[in-house]
């Protein structure tokens, strides 16, 4: 009886072993579909915030285009607070300030062309930090 004690002890040892062993695999799995979802995530919220920065008001009724601006600012204020990067938070922050930056005096052609280029600045950086 003596002899199967030691050995009932090794049994258990090993399998606890096992267990440990495919606790850490399980978690190695988990920790792979995490980076895959957010690499996924991230991707979807760059898709969405260059679609809204792609947005070009019409200046021949400057209110309306003042508001759809400034919609679509509020729009990617709300996907930069659901982006874990900072850096991508960033830029999708400052393409949403100079969007919701946009008067009616902007809107004037010699005005429009600056607001332009400020724009396209932030949505290179947008780029850049969607990689």
């Amino acid at each position: 009886m003596r002899a199967g004690r030691p050995v009932a002890t090794i049994l258990l040892a090993l399998g606890l072993v096992g267990a440990v062993s495919g606790c850490e695999a399980v978690q190695q799995a988990q920790d792979t579909a995490n980076s895959v979802g957010q690499a996924a995530d991230k991707a979807q919220l760059c898709l969405d915030a260059l679609s809204l920065a792609g947005f070009t008001p019409n200046a021949s009724d400057p209110q309306k285009a003042v508001e759809e601006t400034q919609a679509k600012a509020k729009q990617l204020e709300e996907l930069a607070a659901k982006a874990g990067d900072a850096t991508l938070k960033d830029a999708i922050n400052g393409v949403s300030d100079t969007m919701g930056q946009l008067s009616a005096a902007d809107l004037d052609p010699a005005k429009l062309a600056d607001w332009t280029s400020k724009k396209l600045e932030m949505v290179n950086k947008l780029s850049q930090a969607c990689g």
